[in-house]
């Protein structure tokens, strides 16, 4: 949920670095919302105490973010379907990790409990200790 704004020169996981910053738009302002980091299978050590994952099926996106779900790259059109902005990228499923910190979790966009939906500030203290702000 909300716009994804990745960073590919970020690799592995280090807590202090997401690749991936994750914002709501509010009126006219951005707010972010959390910090995703992505892996092609699931860990087999959680990279933070109590993680619990997500997925995200193979896709096409499109360079406006829109995104059709195709198990292969060649299943990609050369444009989106639903608006007609240029192919930008393919990936394989893929397991997903989020830590949401500045927005409430609505109901519907994520099963897993979050810091903003669970007591437990696990993720969060883990974060600050990695010199995290506004945590």
């Amino acid at each position: 949920m909300g716009w994804h704004f990745l960073n590919p020169a970020v690799e592995g996981f280090d807590v202090t670095k997401p690749p991936i910053l994750v914002y709501e738009r509010h009126h006219h302002r951005w707010q972010l919302a959390a910090f995703e980091w992505v892996f092609p299978t699931k860990p087999a050590t959680p990279p933070l105490p109590g993680a619990t994952y997500g997925s995200f099926g193979a896709a096409c996106h499109c360079k406006n973010g829109t995104f059709v779900f195709a198990r292969v790259q060649e299943l990609c059109a050369r444009t989106s379907p639903q608006t007609g902005a240029p192919f930008n990228f393919w990936h394989p499923d893929l397991v997903t990790l989020h830590v949401w910190l500045w927005y409430p979790n609505r109901p519907a966009s994520t099963a897993a409990p979050t810091p903003t939906s669970d007591p437990s500030t696990t993720a969060r203290r883990q974060l600050r200790g990695a010199g995290g702000v506004g945590l």
